[in-house]
């Protein structure tokens, strides 16, 4: 019988990512081991079922941000809950933030080594299915964005990716009840009835009241007392 501990390795390394009852056992190589897995899985549910997640929007994203941090640079992670001292609602209660200038060196180290324009604009067509279009191509300058300043405290800005992570587990999961050799593995039978792609967070993750939007940074989404008080910082 052909072992399908990936799975197991998978799912166990998104549980130590995203969840709060496994935050003792993070490490600095919690999300670079997550990412690994994703990759795996990949391959294996393609290369032995037919299954192909590659072109989903969420995994190309992921797949985008792992080439960098396995080939050229790492990149670090903050991981916090979501707290609000503002009015807004979250359609999770976690944040998976890297800064958006480590996104837009792994968007642009993809671009570059992409030879393909043909594949390339579609990876890209996809991939902002949730990442916004400038965002996209305007990372030639986003690589060297300063840190800003708002109400007088300088933050770097952050893009959260606890969604990605979020969606791709639960049609990781969908996937696995549909092949038989995978359906009755332990692991999947014991997953939450939310891991399923009906529960998937939408691009706009956020709701808050007009004039009182907030910054994602590295420290989690800052309320600006005002438009005024945002700035770059000195």
């Amino acid at each position: 019988m052909t072992n399908n501990n990936f799975i197991n390795r998978y799912f166990e390394s998104e549980a130590i990512l995203l969840k709060i009852d496994y935050a003792e056992k993070r490490s600095m190589t919690t999300f670079i081991n997550y990412l690994e897995n994703l990759h795996s899985v990949a391959d294996k549910l393609k290369d032995r079922f037919g299954c192909n997640i590659k072109d989903i929007p969420e995994f190309i994203i992921l797949r985008v941000i792992r080439n960098y941090f396995h080939h050229v640079d790492d990149i670090e992670e903050y991981s916090m809950q979501v707290e609000f001292k503002e009015w807004g609602i979250y359609e999770n209660n976690r944040h998976l933030i890297i800064s958006m200038t480590d996104f837009a060196k792994a968007v642009k180290n993809f671009i570059d080594n992409t030879k393909n324009k043909k594949y390339l604009e579609k990876q890209i067509e996809l991939m902002c299915e949730f990442i916004e279009y400038e965002i996209i191509t305007r990372v030639d300058k986003i690589v060297n964005l300063p840190k800003i300043s708002i109400d007088g405290k300088a933050y770097e800005l952050g893009i959260d990716i606890f969604k990605y992570v979020y969606n791709i587990s639960n049609i990781v999961a969908d996937e696995c009840r549909k092949i038989e050799e995978l359906k009755d593995m332990e692991v999947i039978l014991n997953l939450e009835a939310t891991y399923t792609k009906e529960y998937n967070i939408s691009k706009r993750d956020f709701l808050g009241m007009p004039g009182n939007i907030p910054v994602m940074t590295t420290e989690g989404l800052v309320f600006p007392k005002s438009r005024d008080s945002v700035g770059r910082a000195r």
